[in-house]
C-alpha cells in the first residue's frame, strides 16, 4: 500500500470514529433532554394546574381516555379542565361514553370546550358536557343526528355468480348485513333504533343548552353551522379560543396564575415521558381493527 493511500485509509477511519462518538453524544443529549423535560412535566403535575385534554379525529369507545378522564376529576391538583375538540364525530357509545365521563368530572370542577376547526355530531355531544363551550367564528358545529351505515354487496355477487345462504333463527337476526338487501320489516327496525338514539341525542341538547323550541328544531335537522350562526342558536357561549376558556375559569374559580399541563389517555399520573418514548408499542389492535368483522354500529358522524 502507497503511502498516500495509508494516510487517506487512517483518516477515513478517524472520521468514522469521529462520527460514531458525535453520534453518541448526541443520543446522550437527547437522553438527558428527555429526561429534564419529563421531570418538568411531572413537576407541574404534582401542583394545581389547569389540565388539557384533547380530542382529535375520528372518536370510538377508549377505555384508556374515559379513565383518564375519571382521573383527573379525582386528582385534587386539577384545579380546571380545558377540552380542545376538533373530531367530525364517531360512534354514538364512543361519544356517549366521554360525554358521561365528562359530565361527572363538570359536577365537581370547572371545565370548558373550546372548538377546532370541526366538532360535529358525537363530537359536539362531547362538547355539551363541559359548563361552557368556545368555538371560531368559522368552526363547523352541528351536525346533530345518528346514522346506520352499512356496504351492500349483494349486486356484486350476482353479477359474478355467488351466492350466500343463511339459515337464521328469525327474518330480523342479522338482516341488515353485506350479502343481501334488506327486507322493508328490517329496514323499518332499525330505523326505529335510529330514531331512538336521536331523541336521546336530542334531548341532550335540548337539556344542556336550554334551547328554545324553534331554534331546537333548527339545530336538530342534522345541518351543519359555523361558529357564528352556533352562538345565535345557542349551540355555543363564545366566540374565541383557549385565552378565553382561560379567562372564563379565571372568573370562575381562583385558577390566575396555574400552569395549563397537558394530558393524554397514555400517560397516567404514575407514567413518564421516558417510558412513553422507549416503552415496547403494542399494535396488537392494528391487525385486529382492520382484519376483524366488528359488526355494525351507530354512527353520529359528519361524512
Amino acid at each position: 500500500m502507497s503511502i498516500e493511500a495509508e494516510v487517506f485509509e487512517q483518516a477515513k477511519k478517524r472520521a468514522r470514529r469521529r462520527g460514531f462518538l458525535f453520534a453518541l453524544l448526541l443520543v446522550f443529549l437527547i437522553l438527558i433532554a428527555v429526561i429534564i423535560l419529563n421531570s418538568f412535566l411531572e413537576f407541574e403535575k404534582k401542583g394545581p394546574h389547569i389540565a388539557r385534554i384533547k380530542i382529535d379525529g375520528p372518536i370510538f369507545d377508549d377505555i384508556k381516555f374515559n379513565r383518564l378522564i375519571y382521573e383527573l376529576g379525582l386528582n385534587p391538583n386539577v384545579k380546571a379542565l380545558i377540552v380542545h375538540i376538533n373530531s367530525p364525530g364517531g360512534s354514538v357509545v364512543g361519544a356517549e361514553s366521554i360525554f358521561v365521563a365528562l359530565s361527572e368530572l363538570s359536577r365537581e370542577k370547572p371545565s370548558v370546550s373550546v372548538l377546532g376547526e370541526t366538532a360535529t355530531s358525537g363530537g359536539y355531544l362531547i362538547a355539551a358536557a363541559t359548563d361552557k363551550i368556545i368555538s371560531r367564528s368559522n368552526t363547523l358545529t352541528g351536525s346533530i343526528g345518528v346514522l346506520l351505515q352499512y356496504p351492500n354487496l349483494s349486486k356484486l355477487l350476482e353479477n359474478i355468480g355467488i351466492d350466500v345462504n343463511t339459515i337464521r333463527s328469525s327474518d330480523l337476526k342479522a338482516s341488515i348485513n353485506l350479502f343481501e338487501q334488506p327486507t322493508a320489516k328490517a329496514i323499518e327496525k332499525h330505523q326505529q333504533v335510529i330514531d331512538e338514539t336521536f331523541l336521546w341525542f336530542k334531548g341532550i341538547v335540548a337539556e344542556k343548552r336550554k334551547l328554545s323550541d324553534i331554534n331546537l328544531e333548527e339545530v336538530s335537522q342534522g345541518g351543519v353551522f359555523t361558529g357564528r350562526k352556533a352562538k345565535k342558536l345557542g349551540l355555543v357561549d363564545l366566540i374565541g379560543g383557549e385565552r378565553e376558556a382561560i379567562k372564563y375559569l379565571e372568573e370562575k374559580v381562583d385558577t390566575r396564575g396555574l400552569p395549563l399541563v397537558d394530558w393524554t389517555s397514555s400517560s397516567t399520573a404514575s407514567s413518564s415521558l421516558f417510558d412513553l418514548i422507549f416503552r415496547q408499542g403494542d399494535i396488537s389492535n392494528l391487525g385486529r381493527n382492520f382484519l376483524s368483522n366488528s359488526g355494525f354500529r351507530l354512527y353520529s358522524i359528519l361524512f
